[in-house]
């Protein structure tokens, strides 16, 4: 049996956490309450080698009821925002990927460590691009704008990226700031999308 923390080693209880924190979908399965609690203890267990299968199995629990009330509370803080979240689409969006900064009109744009990304309105675009520029074009940007205490909530890119994904829907390109959330998809998406998070507005 492992020492408590206070001994300079971890608790089982905590070698428990950190193992479960490790594992993103186990500990959405957790939230969730489809676990089966023996089964994942043995393999816990066996995995950190401390203590007995029934300790590891009251310490995924434990875990387990904290996550699901977390989750529901977390859950509640980001429908509310959604629901005072303005939501709105623009089409004929392009995004280029530059090597060398472009002097061009666009709408959002971010530096990365080797290129330049540049989401534009594509009917403002020239057509005098140096060579090494990629442009995808004919996109569409779902625009979220949301009140500002989408800045201190967690879980809302996450619930919204999950929203999307599990209905697959490919994000090309996700821009959170501030108060906006900024969108790129396929035009044979974008309705679809827009369809799911205006069921939340």
């Amino acid at each position: 049996m492992a020492l408590s923390s206070g001994d300079g080693t971890k608790s089982v209880a905590r070698m428990v956490r950190e193992a479960i924190q490790m594992r993103p979908s186990l500990l959405d399965a957790l939230k969730m309450g489809i676990v089966n609690y023996s089964a994942l203890a043995r393999m816990l267990q066996e995995e950190i080698g401390e203590g007995s299968t029934e300790a590891v199995k009251a310490a995924v629990i434990r875990i387990a009821e904290d996550l699901s009330k977390d989750r529901r509370l977390q859950e509640e803080e980001v429908r509310g925002i959604l629901k005072e979240s303005k939501v709105r689409l623009q089409d004929k969006i392009a995004v280029l990927i530059s090597p060398i900064k472009l002097d061009i009109p666009y709408l959002v744009t971010a530096y990365l460590t080797d290129s330049y990304v540049y989401i534009v309105d594509q009917t403002e675009l020239g057509k005098d691009l140096p060579k090494q520029v990629q442009v995808m074009s004919n996109l569409v940007a779902l625009v979220l704008l949301s009140p500002d205490r989408v800045e201190t909530t967690p879980g809302f890119v996450a619930f919204i990226t999950q929203l999307l994904g599990g209905h697959d829907i490919n994000i090309i390109e996700f821009i959170s700031c501030f108060t906006n959330t900024i969108i790129i998809l396929d035009t044979r998406d974008a309705l679809k999308a827009f369809s799911l998070l205006q069921n939340y507005t």
